[in-house]
């Protein structure tokens, strides 16, 4: 039954291979792996050749043991070795021959009978260059297989995989982009407070009934220091972004270490830095409104109340990001904070050090 659909695999039409392919994986036939596995090397259509995997797997699943050999491996050990297969497999596509050997030689070494399959037997000779039957014997022996992945390279070092929203725009130059909208958005801000701060000064003295500054003198002192304060501004922006890499290289060196999160560093500041970005602008808003309105007295409980919040958000940003919850995501923020804190105070007393040793020589 299933050769009629093998031969449709070879059809001109994609939806007829398709169907094939679904067929050929209802059958639950092992005869039917080696027509998926040709399909899944050879078919033009990246969809059709991940399908025509699926199938294979579906089969290995389901199948009944073929042989006496196989029928005397459990079915646990015949489901952990398809997904050690299926892992091989992946690490074998995306060109890591290293963990696509060790993968290989523990599935095989769980269920031997995999060796018989047209589509492992291809994957052994092209991960190893040898026959089946030389392979088997380092691939199933743990001190040979790791001699034989030196052999083909070593383990590449895995790396973590960003998921979650914005993910796949988290890349280095955005984050850059990123970092430099942020400094330029709190030099902004930083300088529109000040130089209302310093108006609102301006109009005390005008007001008051007894000044003795004139008001050409106040209008020189009011522009040298509207200056003063923009070039402030521009500091602090640089020093904020400075501060936000460093802050976000602790909660990522915590996150990873302490807690196991799995998350590009790259990741993490392509959600962080445009937070805080935006987190500026409100904070620099609601400045403005309170002091417009003369509230000046409430604008430290208001600001302590966003601060908060802004603290809670970032936490679940944290815990979103490396999948840790928004209660480690809170810890990691605290841990972070004091682990820069350690770092400073110790840069300082080395600093201090060096200081007192160079002027007491």
């Amino acid at each position: 039954m299933w050769e009629s659909y093998a031969e449709q695999l070879h059809s001109a039409d994609p939806e007829q291979r398709r169907q094939a392919i679904i067929a050929l994986a209802n059958s639950r036939d092992l005869a039917a792996l080696r027509p998926l596995a040709e399909a899944f090397q050879h078919d033009p259509d990246p969809a059709l050749r991940e399908l025509a995997l699926k199938a294979g797997r579906y089969i290995r699943r389901y199948a009944a043991p073929r042989d006496e050999e196989e029928a005397q491996i459990s079915a646990r050990d015949r489901e952990l070795a398809q997904k050690l297969l299926d892992a091989a497999t992946s690490y074998h596509l995306h060109g890591d021959k290293g963990r696509a050997t060790d993968t290989l030689g523990k599935a095989l070494s769980l269920n031997p009978a995999l060796r018989k399959e047209t589509f492992v037997a291809n994957l052994i000779t092209s991960l190893t260059g040898m026959s089946v039957d030389e392979a088997m014997p380092l691939l199933t022996h743990p001190d040979r297989r790791r001699a034989l992945i030196g052999r083909v390279g070593g383990k590449r070092r895995l790396q973590r995989m960003a998921e979650g929203p914005g993910a796949e725009s988290a890349t280095w130059d955005n984050v850059m982009v990123d970092f430099v909208l942020y400094a330029l958005v709190v030099a902004l801000s930083t300088a529109a407070i000040l130089i209302f701060a310093l108006d609102a000064v301006r109009d005390l003295i005008e007001s008051a009934p007894v000044s003795t500054v004139s008001s050409s003198d106040l209008d020189a002192l009011f522009d040298a220091s509207m200056v003063g304060m923009m070039l402030l501004g521009g500091f602090y922006g640089i020093y904020s972004a400075l501060a936000l890499a460093l802050e976000g290289g602790a909660i990522h060196l915590v996150a990873t270490f302490f807690f196991g999160g799995d998350s590009p560093l790259v990741y993490l500041y392509r959600r962080l830095v445009p937070f805080q970005t935006y987190f500026m602008l409100a904070v620099a808003l609601i400045f403005l409104i309170l002091a417009l309105s003369g509230a000046w007295l409430t604008i430290p409980l208001v600001m302590a109340a966003v601060s908060l919040g802004a603290g809670y958000w970032i936490a679940r940003l944290i815990g979103e990001v490396y999948r840790i919850g928004t209660g480690l995501g809170c810890l990691t923020l605290i841990l972070g904070g004091v682990l820069i804190a350690v770092v400073a105070t110790v840069g300082n007393l080395l600093l201090t050090g060096a200081l007192s040793a160079l002027f007491g020589s």
